[in-house]
């Protein structure tokens, strides 16, 4: 089965659902509450100890870069899979990469991490859960906050429901 997919659409929906990630796990950090603030991390990962007007342009990219790549995987494979409401498929979807980030990918940010090399920071570990509970809810919010936005924006990406035969001109 050929499936197409809107590429820019899904890498909006991709982008869009990392930034909506940003500002509520922004807004939390910023109102007490200790969760794992994966923009902050990956921005020190690439320029080390550096102010905020710094570390956050360099995270905030890279984390819309890899919520566009996820959001192409999405649109590939779940999207035309299931015939549930957009903002569900985003939803369920979003819970694959938590697990992946949450056991691969947050702790390979502790051992790249310059701050968490030279002792600055504590490494954050599998779920990032030497950081207490705020951890694996930082992990876990930031994904579905991500897959209800990523859903809600890719939705009629190609302008035809799947499994309709498409008849070559000519």
């Amino acid at each position: 089965m050929i499936r197409r997919v809107a590429f820019g659409k899904a890498i909006l929906a991709g982008a869009a659902g990392a930034l909506a990630w940003e500002v509520v796990v922004r807004a939390l950090i910023g109102l007490g509450l200790p969760l794992f603030d994966l923009v902050f991390t990956l921005g020190t990962m690439v320029l080390g100890q550096v102010g905020p007007w710094f570390w956050w342009p360099a995270g905030m990219a890279l984390h819309a870069t890899v919520g566009a790549i996820w959001a192409i995987f999405y649109a590939y494979f779940f999207w035309s899979t299931y015939d549930w409401s957009p903002t569900v498929q985003g939803l369920v979807f979003s819970l694959g990469p938590a697990v992946l980030a949450g056991l691969i990918m947050v702790p390979q940010m502790g051992l790249m991490n310059p701050l968490m090399l030279n002792g600055t920071l504590r490494p954050p570990g599998v779920f990032a859960t030497t950081l207490g509970w705020g951890g694996p809810a930082g992990i876990v919010l930031g994904h579905l906050i991500y897959g209800i936005v990523m859903g809600s924006i890719y939705v009629k990406p190609v302008g035809y429901r799947v499994g309709r035969r498409i008849v070559p001109y000519g």
